[in-house]
């Protein structure tokens, strides 16, 4: 009987310059990184080296607030799809994720970028829809009427991504067939005209480029509250999460792939990432001294506050109390009720105090902190893989570009020795090595049934 193949992780790189960190402060940190494209072109060809499948990039229109918004990086940065752009030009495979909301952001503009970007990266293109509120509606000048409630958050969504999909089919695949000999650059009987007006949006002409090379680009999400599960599910390629035990990662995985089931879709092309803030140390006592150097930059006040818990008047150096309340003084918008539940569960089940969470939990935006050696980070790696508690991980480095050398030197070389991780790319474009297919035109499929 053959031997079944280990299953194999899939990772991101969080291509990240520490904007909403305190890692700028370090003194081996040059603090111009934020707005230098040759730190993230360095960043991308350093990640591909090491054959992650793609690079991921938050992003958001909202100037940031609260106590700390002098100290973050965040109030400068790149637009991601004029940085990505560079980008392509330097790399050859790895994947390029950025994130656009709904919010800030028209259908037709977001589907051109992203086609765009598809072309000139020869099909690596990926875009996290978020439905994120913030200004950026208003600095656009459209008028929106926005909410919090998830249903009429992800029900602009919907007809948002519905608008932008539509946009990249208005050409068929081989609707320009540039025939030197017939004067035919293209066929207009494959051009198709959208219509589509729904009370969001309005869009009445073709997209001004050809279909994209990926057919659509890699779409990801990041929602896991029930609209935001069912949302990926019937929608998303690749789904971001953030979980801090096996047993929260299982639940969320089984959820996200019976949604996808429950959609008509193969739940295997629905490829789920956790977050994960990895250190890494020769030992376990160098790892934890990476982390203190990294955490004794943040105000130890700012940290407990991101936590989104109340401690009342208890000691931040006693034990994390069970008895804890998910309170509202997160000053840094990085928390939510249930992302500080997560927290609380996890240092809990470590016997963490109040002041070691905060410290742990400050440096990689609220994802699970690894802190440990080659053989303990790769072990948790790959439990949680086994467990079917992920597909693998979005990997944030707190130590900046120095992390990702680590990560590339000690960590990848034990996945492969383990079996649980690529030598090779497998394909050319980002659904290819994601394993995820490429979505027909809807046109084309529409005239065959």
């Amino acid at each position: 009987m053959a031997v079944k193949a280990p299953k194999q992780l899939h990772l991101a790189a969080f291509i990240y310059s520490g904007q909403v960190s305190q890692i700028w402060r370090h003194p081996d940190i040059h603090a111009h990184e934020s707005l230098d494209v040759d730190y993230y072109i360095l960043y991308a060809q350093l990640a591909e080296q090491a054959k992650f499948d793609t690079l991921f990039l938050a992003d958001g229109a909202s100037f940031p607030s609260g106590p700390l918004s002098k100290s973050f990086w965040s109030v400068s940065a790149f637009e991601p799809a004029t940085l990505f752009s560079a980008i392509a030009a330097r790399t050859e495979h790895i994947g390029l994720v950025y994130t656009a909301s709904v919010s800030d952001n028209e259908p037709t503009h977001v589907a051109r970028q992203l086609a765009s970007l598809d072309h000139i990266s020869h099909g690596r293109a990926g875009w996290n829809v978020v439905t994120t509120r913030g200004p950026g509606s208003q600095n656009l000048g459209v008028p929106l009427e926005e909410s919090s409630n998830s249903a009429v958050k992800y029900a602009r969504a919907k007809a948002f991504l519905n608008a932008v999909t539509t946009l990249w089919d208005s050409f068929e695949d081989d609707a320009l067939p540039r025939d030197k000999n017939s004067g035919t650059f293209v066929d207009l009987d494959k051009v198709h005209t959208p219509d589509i007006d729904d009370g969001l949006y309005r869009v009445n002409q073709p997209l001004r480029v050809e279909r994209p090379i990926q057919g659509y680009p890699v779409i990801a999400q990041a929602g896991t509250s029930p609209e935001g599960i069912a949302f990926g599910g019937s929608s998303a390629d690749l789904i971001y999460c953030a979980n801090y035990s096996i047993e929260d990662g299982q639940k969320t995985f089984r959820a996200l792939k019976d949604a996808a089931s429950a959609a008509g879709r193969n739940p295997d092309h629905l490829v789920i990432l956790t977050g994960v803030a990895v250190i890494w140390g020769e030992t376990q006592e160098e790892a934890e001294r990476r982390l203190h150097e990294v955490s004794s930059l943040w105000p130890i006040e700012i940290g407990i506050q991101n936590l989104g818990i109340d401690f009342g008047d208890a000691d931040i150096d006693s034990p994390f109390p069970e008895d804890y309340a998910v309170g509202s003084n997160s000053k840094s918008g990085m928390s939510s009720k249930g992302r500080a539940a997560a927290i609380a569960s996890f240092a809990l089940a470590n016997k963490l105090t109040i002041r070691q969470t905060a410290e742990r939990c400050s440096i990689g935006l609220g994802h699970r902190p690894l802190v440990g050696t080659t053989q303990s980070i790769a072990d948790d790696l790959q439990t949680w893989l086994e467990a079917e508690a992920t597909d693998g991980f979005a990997v944030i480095q707190p130590r900046l570009i120095d992390g990702l050398r680590d990560f590339n030197t000690h960590i990848i070389p034990e996945l492969a020795r383990r079996g649980l991780f690529r030598s090779e790319y497998e394909g050319r474009t980002l659904r290819e090595n994601l394993g995820v297919s490429r979505p027909g035109n809807r046109y084309v499929l529409n005239k065959s049934s």
